[in-house]
């Protein structure tokens, strides 16, 4: 049984913040293991809360060198999106690429 932990130590760099597609970068620490979570208010970097359309997630295998993707898991709750670590491995730095927009997604 593995310990749930909410990542609270990130640094996120908005890519483009006056454009109507937004677009956020989150990494980690090292010590970021599977199970853990990451909680964004979408709001915050002007992303509509019904106007996420994508998430990409990578990890570092080797710290600030090897790169490989994962899929995290996913979740848009009240404007907040939560990201959850996949299953693999533990004590890995991760990135992950927010897009969204400014205002609500119209294609559902």
């Amino acid at each position: 049984m593995f310990k749930i932990v909410a990542i609270t130590d990130i640094d996120v760099d908005e890519v483009a913040p006056n454009a109507s597609l937004k677009k956020i970068v989150v990494q980690t620490r090292n010590t970021v293991d599977a199970g853990d979570t990451i909680a964004i208010t979408l709001a915050d970097y002007g992303i509509s809360a019904t106007g996420l359309l994508f998430v990409l997630g990578f990890k570092h295998t080797t710290d600030n060198s090897i790169t490989v993707t994962e899929e995290p898991t996913t979740a848009v709750s009240a404007g907040v999106l939560t990201i959850t670590v996949p299953a693999g491995t533990d004590n890995d730095m991760r990135i992950y690429e927010i897009t969204g927009r400014a205002v609500a997604n119209t294609l559902t």
